[in-house]
């Protein structure tokens, strides 16, 4: 085989390692620079726009300081006409509260009657509608029997006894045992003048037939 058609195989390593750092390094400059410029961009975009809110806030406010001189400045106009009317003219406002005030005071006179005519007849109704049908019945007991019990038929339950001022003997309190359906009471208290007589005081009707 001749040696002028052999393919030459062999590598060359012979790189300069300098000039690939080099190439590196510009690279990274350029892609770090971008990315400066792209950031200094959008901070400016930033600045721009709030100095453009900071503008129309100043403007908006200039506006209103203006409206508010112009209210104080009518403000003051009318009070020195009023005052100036009135100093001309202090007959004509007297009459007319003094006016007012009466009539205010006679309004709220008729409604204190009206109302106090109604509270009256009112507590005048409830009073009628709400006060229970109150009867008494005297029982001669023996004088050996200290017991408190008035038997009329129904059926009672107890719940209280104390004694009152008025009477030294002690009274006692009844509900009827079909309670709440009937809710007539019995208090039943010795008599002041005469001990051996019981005293039973009604208060209410049954609505129920008597027992037998």
């Amino acid at each position: 085989m001749d040696s002028a058609s052999w393919i030459n195989t062999s590598l060359n390593l012979n790189i300069n390692s300098y000039t690939v750092h080099q190439q590196v390094s510009k690279k990274v400059e350029s892609k770090l620079f971008s990315l400066g410029m792209s950031k200094f961009h959008v901070k400016e975009e930033s600045t721009i726009e709030l100095e453009m809110e900071l503008k129309r806030a100043s403007a908006e406010n200039k506006k209103l300081v203006e409206m508010l001189s112009v209210v104080c400045e009518n403000y003051n106009s009318l009070k020195s006409h009023l005052m100036e009317y009135m100093s001309k003219n202090p007959e004509k406002l007297t009459p007319s509260s003094k006016k007012r005030k009466c009539e205010s005071s006679n309004k709220s006179s008729k409604i204190m009657r009206i109302n106090n005519g109604n509270s009256q007849s009112s507590y005048n109704d409830e009073e009628e509608t709400i006060r229970p049908k109150i009867s008494r019945v005297y029982v001669r007991t023996e004088a050996s029997d200290t017991s408190l019990i008035v038997k009329d038929g129904y059926q009672w339950r107890k719940y209280g006894q104390k004694v009152t001022r008025d009477n030294p003997c002690p009274r006692a309190y009844f509900k009827c045992s079909f309670a709440p359906i009937c809710l007539v009471k019995k208090k039943v208290q010795r008599s002041v003048d005469d001990q051996s007589v019981l005293v039973a005081t009604y208060e209410g009707e049954h609505n129920h037939p008597h027992p037998s």
